[in-house]
C-alpha cells in the first residue's frame, strides 16, 4: 500500500469511530546525532526540555533509517519512497540549478490536507525552487516560512553559512 492509502485510511477511520483528528507534528532535525537530544544522552549532560517533552509525550520512531544527506532524507519522507526510486539518492539540490522533486509523486502534505488537515512548514524546505510548482505551498503547505536551499546560517541568513 502506498503511503497516501495507508494515510487515508487511518483518518477516514478515525471519522467513522467519531474520534476528533490528532494533531499531527512531524519534526525533522538536519545534521544530529542520535545522542544530540537530552532523552537519548547517555551522560545527561544536554538539555533539551522542549525536545524531551515531545519525545516523552508522543511517539518516539528510533528504528528508522535516513539519507546521509537532507535532500534525499527529506523527498523520502515526503513521498514515502526510498530516495534511490526517485533518482535523488547520490547529492542534494544546489541553489544553482534547477533540480526539484519531480512533480509526479503526491507527497505527506497534500495527503494530509485533502483528509481536512490544515499544513504549515517552518524551516528548509531543499526540495528545489527551479518552478513555482516546485515550492511548498505548491505541493500541499497552506503556509510556509522559512528557506528554499540548505546551508543557511541561523545568525546572518545568507548562503553557504558565511
Amino acid at each position: 500500500m502506498g503511503l497516501d492509502l495507508l494515510l487515508t485510511m487511518g483518518l477516514l477511520l478515525g471519522g467513522v469511530l467519531g474520534v476528533k483528528q490528532p494533531h499531527i507534528l512531524y519534526v525533522v532535525m538536519d545534521d544530529q546525532g542520535y545522542g544530540d537530544v537530552g532523552y537519548t544522552n547517555q551522560t545527561h549532560d544536554l538539555k533539551t526540555p522542549l525536545m524531551d517533552r515531545l519525545a516523552k509525550e508522543g511517539l518516539i520512531l528510533n528504528r528508522h533509517y535516513t539519507a546521509w544527506l537532507c535532500t534525499p532524507t527529506r523527498a523520502s519522507i515526503m513521498t514515502g519512497r526510498y530516495p534511490i526510486s526517485l533518482g535523488i539518492q547520490h547529492d542534494v539540490f544546489q541553489s544553482n540549478n534547477e533540480e526539484c522533486l519531480p512533480e509526479k509523486y503526491l507527497l505527506l502534505p497534500e495527503v494530509v490536507r485533502s483528509n481536512g488537515y490544515k499544513t504549515h512548514m517552518v524551516g528548509k524546505w531543499h526540495l528545489g525552487y527551479a518552478r513555482w510548482s516546485c515550492m511548498p505551498c505548491r505541493r500541499g503547505f497552506d503556509t510556509f516560512y522559512g528557506y528554499t536551499s540548505g546551508a543557511i546560517s541561523y545568525k546572518k541568513h545568507d548562503v553557504g553559512g558565511r
